[in-house]
């Protein structure tokens, strides 16, 4: 029995690399004991060789039903503005957490710096939250971030920035550096994970076209030392739900083109 079932293994090694064959679940009945075996082996074997995930047609077919495909992700670019002379590693590695979390819902960043002394970055749009006044619409198909420094202590106590969702002109999201800083060396979490996070968190009010905050994830109104310590190993994400209305209101800003 030994050296048949070595055939079966030698025969279905070749043809594993040459066509397509049988999936572990429909081996024929009419097989005998040493095939069933062959192919089985055969067939777990080619995980290891080429990995769980891999499923294409034949021997490895997949045995469960295939996941549906992710959404296609949308290009934005965001002009950042560094107020804060932050080092250059901080920021480069703030800007691919924040990347990071975008991505988890259909967004791909394009970092463009901008100059400090530019007028975009040292501007905003005070109007873009009263409702009373008659609103004309954001023609940019683009975001504007800064990052600052000595933001006042009193105003807006305990936040690390705040967001325009409606802003016409100037900065969309403002990020305060001074106030994550020190948060960021409290070991819980590096400065520039922190700093991606805040990034993500104001952006994520731009996309959504809201201040509203949610019950957890990335935008959780005020993150707890457990969100600290789960955002240092894994960033924070957004919901599907908020990443399908990211999407549709991203796709109609891209359409401003």
């Amino acid at each position: 029995m030994g050296g048949r079932l070595n055939c079966v293994l030698l025969s279905t090694v070749s043809a594993f690399a040459g066509g397509p064959f049988m999936t572990a679940k429909s081996l024929d009945p009419i097989m005998d004991s040493d095939q069933q075996l062959g192919y089985t082996i055969v067939h777990e074997f080619g995980h290891l060789l080429i990995g769980p995930g891999y499923r294409p047609n034949g021997n490895m077919k997949a045995e469960q039903a295939t996941q549906p495909a992710a959404a296609p992700s949308l290009r934005l670019v965001i002009h950042l503005y560094d107020l804060a002379n932050i080092s250059p590693e901080t920021l480069a590695e703030a800007e691919s957490e924040a990347a990071r979390i975008l991505a988890t819902a259909g967004v791909e960043v394009v970092w463009q710096r901008g100059s400090a002394d530019s007028l975009e970055a040292h501007s905003s749009d005070q109007t873009s939250g009263i409702t009373v006044l008659k609103q004309e619409r954001d023609t940019r198909n683009y975001l504007v971030v800064r990052i600052v420094r000595d933001f006042p202590a009193l105003a807006l106590p305990g936040v690390l920035g705040y967001a325009f969702p409606a802003a016409k002109a100037g900065a969309h999201a403002t990020v305060f550096y001074d106030r994550i800083e020190p948060l960021g060396q409290s070991g819980l979490i590096s400065v520039s994970a922190l700093l991606g996070h805040a990034m993500a968190h104001e952006i994520g009010h731009v996309l959504l076209g809201t201040t509203k905050h949610a019950p957890d994830g990335i935008m959780k109104a005020r993150w707890s030392k457990s969100d600290y310590q789960r955002a240092a190993t894994a960033p924070l994400a957004f919901s599907p739900s908020q990443g399908a209305t990211i999407r549709e209101r991203l796709l109609r800003r891209l359409a401003r083109k």
